[in-house]
């Protein structure tokens, strides 16, 4: 990788949606000489990008390390988007989403970084894009769906931060995804989406109004497999902590928040759904 000049560093901060207060850090980490960890990780990027392999390893990198070859392989990235024809706003909806992973982590632990480093490797394989509303990782899922042939192509369906599920946002994103694969990865066509989430709980739907967003996203996927127990998210996601002490100190005013904390509550452990639809 070359050297980012002061010019590339305002570029690359901006397309990647950096928020003001990580800026400064972040530009720092690209004034600075690449660490090890930071090569380790640009040396891990280029040999995913375009691959549908989804290893995390170890490489001894701190969560700095991973954000400064983020910030470093982009370039390389928008090429590949730019090779495939896939438009810039895309590109730059969908790496948003490392600026975001780092805002979400400073108001969970109050200092620099992103705990979900790993996360973002989907995207800078050329893997993730957010169509819309929602994100859609292309993969093989390892669970058995119906109507899914081994070795078919979906569509995974992920949920930023970044705003509610209305139906109508909802709707349009869906159907953005099959003419979004099929233009600018031929090769693997989708004709399914999944979702793997706590909103999928059977728990929760149930216990909403049927005419809120979230039970209405439900409704949309059928489900399979057997849910499986994930007793942090539900609280991660909701309140934007880790920590499952001190439940009593935080806020039920919304149907949700009273939702998730009353299930802990009673003794319940909130699951990971897996559900899935036909992509039109």
């Amino acid at each position: 990788m070359t050297e980012t000049t002061a010019l590339d560093t305002a570029a690359l901060l901006d397309t990647t949606g950096i928020a003001p207060a990580d800026r400064v850090e972040a530009a720092a980490l690209l004034a600075a000489p690449a660490s090890g960890g930071t090569e380790a990780v640009l040396a891990f990027l280029a040999s995913r990008l375009g691959s549908a392999e989804d290893s995390l390893p170890v490489l001894g990198a701190s969560q700095a390390d991973w954000i400064s070859a983020y910030l470093r392989f982009t370039p390389e990235l928008l090429r590949f988007h730019e090779a495939r024809g896939i438009d810039a706003a895309v590109s730059r909806a969908t790496l948003a989403d490392l600026g975001r992973n780092m805002a979400i982590s400073r108001r969970v632990h109050g200092t620099f970084g992103m705990d979900t480093y790993g996360w973002l490797r989907h995207h800078y394989a050329g893997q993730l894009y957010q169509l819309g509303r929602l994100q859609y990782l292309i993969h093989q899922p390892t669970l058995p769906i119906p109507g899914v042939e081994p070795g078919e192509w979906v569509a995974g369906v992920h949920i930023p931060e970044d705003g509610g599920l209305g139906a109508d946002a909802v709707g349009a994103s869906l159907a953005m995804v099959r003419p979004f694969f099929a233009a600018h990865f031929p090769g693997h066509p989708v004709a399914h989406a999944n979702c793997e989430s706590w909103l999928l709980d059977p728990y929760l739907a149930p216990r909403l109004d049927p005419a809120s967003n979230i039970a209405r996203f439900a409704a949309l996927f059928t489900p399979y497999g057997t849910p499986r127990d994930e007793p942090t998210d539900a609280v991660y996601f909701t309140f934007r902590t880790r920590s499952m002490e001190d439940l009593d100190a935080l806020p039920r005013e919304t149907a949700l928040q009273r939702v998730v904390l009353e299930r802990i509550d009673a003794g319940g452990s909130w699951q990971l759904g897996f559900g899935a639809l036909a992509l039109r």
